[in-house]
């Protein structure tokens, strides 16, 4: 098998992984987002951890030593807080909404991106913005149709966009900072935090093995897969292959749960990732570019 393929397979593994959290969380619906995020968090940390100290065994300290106080925290920080506000997002919209909403990531940090890293933007770049906040707006008032709180979730979910962005430019920055300690002191600060300002609401064993499961399966073995298979893939096929968990986190939630999605989300979200896949497919070609100023 080439190392092409191997990378292949290892981004799709992580994909599949990733768009299992709208069926987990639809699993343990009564769960508050701080509490329900508080636990996930802490057993992804956990389970990263476990990963390092079997790569690494001796040298698992010194990896979290050459990590910098300021990437270390503002990629802890963005984490933290924008999977926080994606399980808001997913209790109070349809998964598939939030789901297309928050696709809009890679956008928001190309954006960020030329604003932050003086990075040559294309022109198509805002083009795609433009259209893929055309596909937010028909979800979000397909959402409002249904209820007010689908409305809201699924403007949550633009933040968590806006957040997941921010993490993504942050590692682009700080590209020598290994990503894995980053994530484990955010999970681990995302309990902390919720212990200690909003409290952690009781959970039975079942609600709380879920969960650890989520952390683990949904969270941490999808990151190592991914960081793995971004070893043999180019950037613009990993976009491409993780757009799938627009389409698959709704189907899974659809065949565990019967979740169907408004008609809206459809539209706007063929909108949506359309605009993200012509930006990730005109990458490579040359187009006229905004300069930084």
């Amino acid at each position: 098998m080439s190392n092409e393929m191997k990378g292949v397979l290892l981004a799709i593994g992580a994909t599949v992984g990733w768009s299992l959290s709208g069926v987990f969380i639809r699993f343990v619906p009564e769960i508050d987002a701080w509490t329900f995020n508080a636990y996930r968090g802490a057993s992804m940390s956990g389970a990263l951890l476990l990963w390092m100290l079997l790569r690494y065994r001796g040298e698992t300290l010194s990896h979290f030593r050459q990590a910098t106080l300021v990437p270390l925290i503002a990629t802890a920080g963005f984490f933290g807080i924008g999977s926080s506000l994606y399980i808001l997002a997913m209790q109070k919209a349809s998964v598939a909404a939030v789901s297309c909403v928050a696709a809009t990531s890679p956008l928001f940090a190309a954006l960020l991106a030329w604003v932050w890293l003086r990075e040559r933007t294309r022109l198509i770049v805002f083009a795609a913005i433009f259209i893929a906040l055309g596909g937010v707006a028909i979800v979000a008032f397909g959402e409002s149709g249904a209820s007010l709180s689908g409305l809201e979730g699924a403007l949550i979910a633009l933040l968590v966009a806006l957040c997941f962005a921010g993490q993504s430019v942050t590692l682009r920055r700080y590209h020598s900072v290994e990503m894995a300690p980053s994530l484990i002191v955010g999970g681990i600060g995302i309990f902390v935090v919720v212990s200690l300002t909003q409290g952690l609401a009781p959970i039975s064993l079942q609600q709380f093995l879920t969960l650890a499961a989520m952390g683990t399966v949904q969270l941490a073995l999808p990151l190592v897969l991914y960081m793995r298979g971004a070893r043999y893939v180019p950037a613009v096929q990993m976009v491409l292959i993780s757009l799938a968990d627009a389409f698959l986190n709704p189907f899974w939630v659809w065949l565990v749960h019967g979740e169907v999605p408004e008609t809206s989300v459809f539209l706007g979200g063929a909108l949506i990732l359309g605009a993200i896949a012509a930006v990730t497919l005109r990458r490579a070609a040359p187009d006229t570019t905004m300069p930084a100023t």
